[in-house]
């Protein structure tokens, strides 16, 4: 059984008893493009995905709309998930940020581009098996904010800025903070650059036909 990090595969073993020799531990990828900088010419806040539960959006959207300084410079950009529901609405107009949260739809090459554009990206999951909108955005030299869970520190080290996922107070301050700060955010992105060089697809797949052919070498 193939788990895409540590922490699945402890999850992996805590709900159905597999044995430790059974499993490998293989971390996902990023194509290897050139890892440039582009300058924001808008000012926006970027979310990708799935919105529901775990995805813990409310907690960004409260903390968004208790900050005068993220609603009077940025807007919120949701990429994908879907539209927004008829309770994210209320919920927006009921914080009085409606007109502050963009709604996208698109394709993978729209969405490199909202990558490179984004002044910061954020994702506040409760739990993932590996994360690979954080990587996707490391790659294009975004910033990033994400929850303080163990994937995420297992898989993003010290590339991440990390919050408390339920804490509006320090996801608000945070979020401002790294904003306001150049210095903070050329730290954060050259620490990003070793992640970007440590996960790849060709790592990834070489990695599992390392599995496959172990398994092969055991049935004969």
């Amino acid at each position: 059984i193939i788990c895409i990090s540590e922490q699945t595969k402890k999850d992996l073993k805590r709900f159905y008893n597999i044995h430790e020799k059974k499993i490998t531990v293989i971390y996902l990828g990023s194509e290897k493009k050139k890892f440039k900088v582009k300058k924001h010419k808008e000012k926006f806040i970027l979310h990708v995905g799935s919105r529901d539960k775990y995805k813990n959006f409310q907690s960004l959207v409260e903390a968004f709309s208790q900050s005068k300084y993220l609603k009077n410079n940025f807007k919120l950009v949701c990429f994908g998930g879907g539209d927004f529901k008829k309770e994210e609405f209320k919920l927006f107009e009921k914080l009085g940020v409606g007109n502050r949260i963009r709604n996208i739809k698109g394709n993978d090459f729209e969405l490199e581009k909202f990558y490179k554009k984004a002044n910061l990206f954020v994702s506040l999951s409760e739990h993932e098996g590996f994360g690979l909108t954080l990587l996707e955005a490391i790659k294009f030299g975004c910033p990033v904010v994400c929850s303080d869970i163990p994937v995420f520190r297992e898989v993003y080290n010290n590339s991440c800025i990390y919050v408390k996922p339920k804490s509006i107070n320090d996801i608000k301050k945070k979020i401002e903070n790294i904003l306001k700060s150049k210095v903070k955010q050329k730290k954060i992105i050259l620490n990003s650059k070793k992640i970007v060089n440590k996960f790849s697809w060709e790592k990834c797949a070489l990695d599992t036909s390392k599995v496959y052919q172990k398994i092969l070498a055991y049935e004969k």
